[in-house]
């Protein structure tokens, strides 16, 4: 097969004794013995930290720091043949800053969708997450973003921090009426929103709330992945979250609970998308490079896990191609075929056969341009 490119799109696709062009003004990458692929999308990354075991505290890092940190790790993603990606979550908005150098050519990264910061009720999840205590302050947040230049709205569900549950509380503050507020007031800007939840109560809610993805689902049941099929809302499993911790629990020396959280989720992972396959859910691929433990530059191994819970290496591949085009909505990318943008990775191997393929990139095409 051969691939014919102008001006930055596929112009042909078809057997390459059937292309008709002239070989006097085309430059010829030789493809033999390897796979062409589509461009790879990471749904859920956070390249304003590394990873790596003590990844929290990294956000809380001088803003120059963090900011010179994300180019390089932007960098570090476009090489494993990551060509888009949703940054879901940054400190000081560094992402949607990072996003539109991005996007003037500046630096080399993905084309990047920005989610600007993260939203969380007050006295919950981080404490650099912008805050918010009634409907009226979630919408306001909300509207903050869009005005930041945001690309999507990212709100967490969790529980109490330590101490801040007030006597009587709810488990968990941002509840089903809240986050209704949340979809309603993202949808009304015509912004896609994902929504973490990573314990059963907020798995529970956020799968019923008709949010765009859910992150994470570590814990989610038969009931809420038949809901998710139902308002077709996608699930981003993020599984490389458990199998970095559960590297760390072992070369960091973290105690014995830690490590038993991080099999936990290992098996409630395995389980929930296991059975979104079965309930017709769809699942993009995201690995939370920078806000787990996992390091950038490793979605091969994301796929991986994706396979090892049960996926085909077909689907695992269109997890983070085609599927990722939907949920992010980038219709002109995420397959290889005439008249789309030419993101493109080139393997010497065949992912189809084993998906441990990703790994070996040859080379990576952004808009018919290399650029690793």
């Amino acid at each position: 097969m051969s691939v014919e490119v102008r001006d930055g799109r596929i112009l042909w696709v078809g057997s390459a004794s059937d292309w008709a062009g002239n070989r006097t003004n085309i430059r010829v990458v030789d493809g033999r013995a390897r796979t062409l692929i589509p461009g790879l999308m990471d749904c859920h990354v956070h390249y304003s930290s590394p990873g790596g075991p003590d990844w929290i505290a990294r956000f809380t890092d001088p803003l120059t720091e963090i900011a010179i940190r994300a180019v390089e790790l932007a960098d570090a993603s476009l090489r494993s043949g990551v060509t888009t990606a949703r940054d879901v979550g940054a400190p000081h908005a560094v992402n949607i800053r990072l996003a539109r150098t991005s996007q003037s050519g500046e630096i080399r990264a993905p084309r990047i969708r920005a989610a600007g910061t993260w939203i969380a009720h007050r006295g919950t999840y981080v404490s650099f997450a912008r805050q918010f205590s009634d409907a009226g302050e979630l919408r306001s947040a909300i509207r903050a973003e869009v005005e930041a230049g945001a690309d999507l709205i990212k709100v967490a569900l969790a529980g109490w921090n330590e101490g801040a549950r007030p006597q009587g509380g709810p488990e968990i503050p941002f509840d089903a009426k809240l986050l209704s507020v949340a979809v309603e007031e993202a949808h009304r800007a015509n912004f896609k929103i994902a929504c973490h939840a990573n314990d059963a109560p907020s798995c529970h809610i956020a799968a019923r709330a008709g949010v765009d993805s859910l992150e994470h689902g570590m814990f989610l049941e038969g009931d809420d992945l038949k809901a998710m099929s139902d308002n077709k809302t996608f699930l981003v499993p993020t599984m490389s979250v458990w199998d970095a911790m559960l590297y760390y629990a072992h070369a960091v020396g973290w105690p014995e609970a830690r490590k038993k959280r991080a099999e936990d989720l290992r098996e409630g992972s395995r389980k929930a998308v296991a059975q979104a396959m079965e309930a017709g859910v769809q699942l993009a691929l995201g690995t939370d490079a920078g806000g787990g433990a996992a390091r950038h530059g490793r979605i091969a191994r994301e796929a991986e896990l994706m396979v090892e819970a049960g996926m085909k290496p077909s689907q695992a591949l269109a997890a983070g191609t085609a599927v990722a085009a939907k949920l992010i909505g980038e219709t002109e990318r995420g397959t290889v075929e005439e008249g789309k943008v030419a993101d493109m990775v080139l393997l010497d191997a065949d992912p189809l056969e084993n998906i441990g393929g990703l790994r070996l990139v040859a080379a990576v095409f952004q808009g018919g341009r290399r650029v690793a």
